[in-house]
């Protein structure tokens, strides 16, 4: 299964799923994505990052997913 092309960003998700063990990894349409069992929020990641920022915004992402359960479900609520 295809992470990323990206090889830093799949470094980061593999980091990830071994630190956060609830964290589990689910294939979407365009993206994969990250789901927490604990809150069921997720994290959708990118196949082909186009951003030079996308490893350091994805690794705060999943740090927040992580340890607080917050990804784009919450996010989109705090607006």
């Amino acid at each position: 299964m295809m992470i990323s092309t990206n090889p830093d960003v799949r470094a980061v998700v593999s980091q990830t799923l071994r630190q956060y063990p609830w964290l589990k990894w689910e294939r979407g349409g365009r993206h994969g994505r990250l789901r927490s069992e604990r809150t069921l929020d997720f994290i959708p990641v990118p196949v082909t990052p186009s951003d030079y920022r996308a490893t350091r915004n994805l690794r705060a992402q999943l740090r927040r997913l992580g340890e607080h359960g917050e990804g784009l479900i919450a996010a989109k609520r705090a607006h």
